[in-house]
């Protein structure tokens, strides 16, 4: 099996869609729309990993550049291009399909991430998570900064700002 890592393509939108709802919970009209949002704004940090045999998006990350080094709530709510003079690149979201865990896709999606960002110019990567997947995200080279002060989660689970240096 050979993954393809690239940019996002508005053709992938389903696929997006259907992975996103289902790993969050989410409302698919309310994703859709996001979605959308994100694809105009931030193209070049909006990555999906494709099954080049099936054609078939297996997983995606995406993200804004942010001038501030944790991820703020009213990112989730309204998107905004990325922006040359913001140092921080934050991801909202990262999955892989189930059937195509534990094969390396998220760390290559994360990987290709940082690339981009490196080249963009940004100092690090910021993103969210629960304690659960701390070794996960310390295994691709993350730190745990310490517990968000954002919204509640909906099942009251405390996130953590993680953050990895370019």
């Amino acid at each position: 099996m050979k993954i393809i890592y690239r940019t996002v393509k508005k053709a992938d939108l389903p696929t997006i869609i259907d992975l996103e709802s289902a790993a969050f919970h989410m409302n698919k009209e309310m994703t859709e729309k996001d979605m959308i949002g994100r694809i105009e704004n931030y193209p070049d940090t909006f990555l999906v990993a494709e099954d080049e045999e099936t054609g078939k998006i297996v997983g995606h990350t995406f993200g804004p550049a942010f001038a501030k080094r944790y991820i703020e709530d009213k990112l989730y709510f309204k998107n905004h291009p990325n922006r040359a003079e913001d140092k921080y690149q934050m991801i909202l979201s990262i999955v892989v399909a189930p059937e195509y865990r534990h094969r390396g896709i998220a760390s290559h999606l994360l990987d290709k991430m940082t690339e981009i960002a490196k080249s963009q110019g940004r100092v690090a990567i910021s993103l969210t998570c629960y304690r659960e997947l701390f070794p996960f995200y310390e295994s691709n080279g993350f730190v745990n900064e310490g517990k968000t002060h954002d919204l509640p989660d909906p099942d009251g689970k405390q996130s953590y700002n993680m953050l990895r240096e370019v």
